[in-house]
């Protein structure tokens, strides 16, 4: 069986390809704090911005960590010690996940979730989403891809922090489920240095696996994630947060209401500009060509059966008569008619 990985892929009704309109995702993850009323707040901004989705983390913590360390998170880095403790604040229970699907419906805009853990796949099964996220750090975890693998939706991948082999590796993986899917080039730094992006990896990708390439970007800013959108990626994802000072590890690397609204604005400018792959004039050039243009004038009374030669024609606008082009390709032969000085010469003449 062979899925269209090439081409295009559904998600909520919204087609996401290589010909369709750039699908935006408006990364909340954590940014709400655990607060219920900043979720719904940043739902409200993305779709006031115009964002196709957006996307929150769920996490089992007693699936994804040992509970030891759960007990005791300095057993490990200062690193680890901190995010435990932020995930344990930000953590929603069931009924709130639920209460911010039935906010996304009521706001119509897709609810995405990133499952980091078997569990949390079953429960975001029981709300109905329409697509699944596979965070970074879960690229390599190939049993939780084969459990959101099972729901035969379609599931987006970031591929930071990995080598080219082990995207590879998945992408093979991936093909074998059956499932459609997306590839988004990452870079995991968070906020990530705009020197160390490498945009140019989306078309390499696209290339190598030919398989929907789309950008997670974690960088200050919209220039890049703009570039990525139009150098080709099918769909990029940024992080939205109210205050990019709020207490939060991804809040520095987020974009504001303004910036993101910005961003959406851009991108959809920059796909209006694209149009399409055939030359042609529009009115307005042809108005411009009409008066800025040049044609191929007489400068002499030229009799019939009279060389053209550079003593008789010349080049003058406007564009009433033939084009310059046509220049060098009548010297030398014969005028079929008499021309009078300050005649424009037409295609008949050739």
């Amino acid at each position: 069986m062979e899925h269209s990985y090439k081409n295009k892929i559904m998600i909520d009704g919204s087609a996401v390809g290589y010909n369709e309109p750039c699908y935006i995702i408006a990364e909340i993850g954590i940014n709400h704090n655990g607060d219920l009323d900043i979720a719904k707040k940043l739902i409200d901004l993305a779709v006031q911005a115009g964002a196709n989705a957006v996307k929150f983390q769920k996490r089992t913590l007693n699936e994804l960590y040992k509970n030891k360390l759960l007990e005791n998170p300095n057993l490990e880095s200062q690193g680890f010690e901190i995010l435990i403790d932020v995930l344990k604040k930000v953590e929603f229970n069931e009924s709130q996940y639920c209460e911010i699907k039935n906010y996304c419906d009521l706001k119509k805009i897709t609810f995405l979730c990133t499952p980091w853990d078997k569990p949390s796949v079953d429960f975001l099964e029981k709300l109905s989403i329409p697509a699944y996220k596979v965070a970074s750090a879960d690229m390599t975890n190939f049993p939780l891809i084969k459990h959101i693998a099972k729901n035969k939706k379609p599931i987006i991948i970031s591929t930071g922090m990995s080598t080219i082999n082990e995207i590879e590796k998945t992408v093979n993986f991936v093909k074998n489920e059956l499932v459609p899917f997306v590839l988004l080039h990452c870079n995991s730094t968070y906020p990530s240095p705009t020197e160390l992006l490498n945009l140019k990896l989306i078309c390499t990708l696209r290339e190598k696996f030919d398989v929907l390439i789309g950008y997670s970007g974690h960088e200050r800013g919209i220039i890049p994630t703009l570039t990525a959108a139009n150098i080709g990626a099918v769909m990029v994802e940024r992080h939205i947060t109210l205050d990019k000072t709020m207490e939060g590890i991804d809040q520095a690397a987020s974009l504001n209401p303004e910036e993101f609204s910005n961003l959406v604005k851009f991108i959809r400018e920059a796909e209006k500009a694209k149009g399409d792959s055939q030359k042609k004039m529009t009115r307005g050039e042809v108005l411009q060509r009409e008066v800025l243009g040049k044609s191929l004038i007489c400068c002499k009374n030229i009799k019939k059966g009279e060389v053209f030669s550079e003593k008789n024609i010349e080049v003058k606008g406007p564009a009433k008569g033939i084009s310059p082009q046509y220049y060098y390709e009548i010297l030398d032969k014969k005028s079929k008619r008499h021309i009078n000085s300050g005649e424009y010469l037409q295609l008949e003449d050739l």
